[in-house]
């Protein structure tokens, strides 16, 4: 089983592409919980002994997490766009004025401004893209966001956890990516001992939308 773990706001069609080119996928539901661990801990619970891991985003955190917690059941892993660092303050005090905006007029004074950072680099991106993006969003509940959100903030620092790792992974990102820059994956590569990094040129935060013939080359490597 390949178990993948949607990101922020986002559900199955994060990984449409994956879900058309490999059996036996699952996609993990982080919508439940607002502790990071907690997602990692209800993907184990319903996880096989064995299985690959992939996740985007907040998806790629949860994933580490399982990774950290139960290194000996993961096969494999790709871990996209992500971010291995805990939170900032700075990050913080952003997501708690995006929270009061939600608060105040709705889940869309977060998400627009948001998925604009997704296609910022490229426009045409946004024209493919963006109809599935706001699919998604418009999925999501207030309270789903808010969970997530202080999962986010509650995050742990991951690099210190990750060396009984030694199953082959996939570091992948854009190099247009505003949301996990290409330096985060850099030392997450290096912090897994098994690591491989793949930086795709011109490609933003969704590479598993934008990019699926190198995100999909890649978890084939693995699997």
């Amino acid at each position: 089983m390949l178990i993948l773990i949607p990101g922020h706001l986002c559900d199955h069609r994060l990984y449409a592409p994956q879900i058309a080119e490999f059996d036996d996928v699952h996609v993990a539901d982080v919508t439940r919980d607002d502790d990071i661990g907690a997602m990692a801990d209800r993907v184990l619970a319903n996880a096989p002994d064995r299985f690959d891991l992939g996740g985007l985003s907040m998806g790629g955190m949860v994933a580490m997490e399982v990774m950290a917690r139960a290194p000996e059941r993961v096969r494999s892993a790709c871990l996209m766009a992500t971010d291995p660092t805990a939170a900032r303050d700075k990050e913080k005090e952003w997501r708690a004025g995006q929270q009061a905006a939600v608060r105040a007029s709705g889940l869309a004074a977060f998400s627009e401004p948001f998925q604009a950072m997704f296609f910022a680099h490229d426009p045409s991106v946004g024209e493919r893209l963006s109809e599935t993006v706001a699919q998604m969003s418009d999925a999501t509940d207030e309270a789903t966001y808010h969970r997530q959100s202080a999962a986010l903030n509650g995050r742990r620092a991951m690099l210190e956890h990750l060396d009984r790792c030694t199953m082959p992974v996939e570091v992948i990102v854009g190099t247009e990516d505003r949301i996990c820059p290409p330096k985060l994956h850099e030392s997450l590569a290096q912090a897994l001992p098994a690591a491989r990094l793949t930086q795709i040129e011109g490609c933003g935060h969704l590479v598993s939308l934008e990019r699926p013939d190198i995100v999909n080359s890649a978890l084939r490597r693995v699997l």
